[in-house]
């Protein structure tokens, strides 16, 4: 590390790393094991320890490695001589690094908590709902989707699978028709409410079958089925991230019958 910063320390530019890793052996007298080659990377083991060693000073901001050049920062040049000896530069480095992972861990914590919070809140939330207002708001998801609804379930309907008929906007009720059959609370869906669904399709319509209690592992199997190309299968945890990823095409009144907002926290970065 002595030899590489010597090297680099009155060039800002940098310099070829093939360079670098040649003067190394003509400055010092490397040992035999030191110059033979590693087993791990087929290169010699003084340039793999180089390469070791500096990865630290990279992670906080001291060095840089491009693809053909290595050089060190503004930053670097300036904790350097704040420094006796590289030893030190070097336990610096790994100590921020430390630090700076720490950070990275408590700061996923929190997100991955506070993502947790509110999805309880949210899942909550969705399933105070009676059944009428959930059917509303799959109708407010699929107006925002661009369908028009044909008809609405009433109520207190008690009878057969279909709650919303639909069809694309853009083709005024010519295309294929969309039958949609809403599940709220109770347990997943089983295979018997999903073909009684399924019995219910004409030849050329598409089907959404929305279970806010999940679907049994058989009727996920048919799902991937040749079968089940004309129906979608929507979870409760599918229908929030619709809503979210579409919120800003919902009507007022929908945002308002499920209001969401956004607050932002700091990322780890990768």
């Amino acid at each position: 590390m002595r030899v590489i910063f010597q090297l680099l320390w009155t060039k800002t530019e940098g310099l070829p790393i093939r360079d670098i890793l040649d003067t190394i052996p003509t400055r010092i007298q490397l040992s035999e094991e030191e110059t033979s080659t590693a087993s791990s990377t087929g290169m010699p083991l003084y340039e793999k320890m180089a390469r070791t060693a500096t990865s630290p000073l990279v992670e906080v901001g001291w060095f840089v490695k491009d693809h053909e050049r290595w050089y060190l920062t503004d930053d670097g040049l300036q904790v350097c001589r704040s420094f006796r000896n590289v030893e030190d530069i070097y336990n610096s480095a790994v100590l921020l690094c430390e630090e700076k992972r720490q950070l990275k861990a408590d700061i996923i914590a929190t997100v991955e908590s506070a993502e947790e919070q509110a999805w309880q809140q949210i899942w909550g939330y969705l399933h105070e709902l009676n059944g009428t207002d959930f059917r509303v708001l799959v109708a407010d998801l699929l107006q925002a989707l661009n369908y028009e609804i044909d008809w609405v379930a009433p109520p207190r309907k008690k009878h057969g699978h279909i709650d919303l008929v639909a069809y694309p906007a853009a083709l005024s009720g010519n295309g294929p028709r969309i039958k949609v059959h809403i599940r709220h609370h109770g347990q997943a869906a089983t295979v018997e409410g999903l073909r009684g669904f399924m019995g219910e399709l004409n030849q050329h319509d598409l089907g959404i079958f929305v279970s806010s209690g999940g679907f049994t592992e058989q009727v996920l199997g048919i799902a991937r089925s040749q079968e089940m190309r004309r129906v979608r299968l929507v979870s409760m945890e599918n229908f929030y991230q619709f809503w979210l990823q579409n919120y800003n095409k919902l009507s007022a009144e929908a945002q308002q019958r499920f209001p969401l907002k956004a607050i932002y926290f700091l990322s780890p970065q990768k």
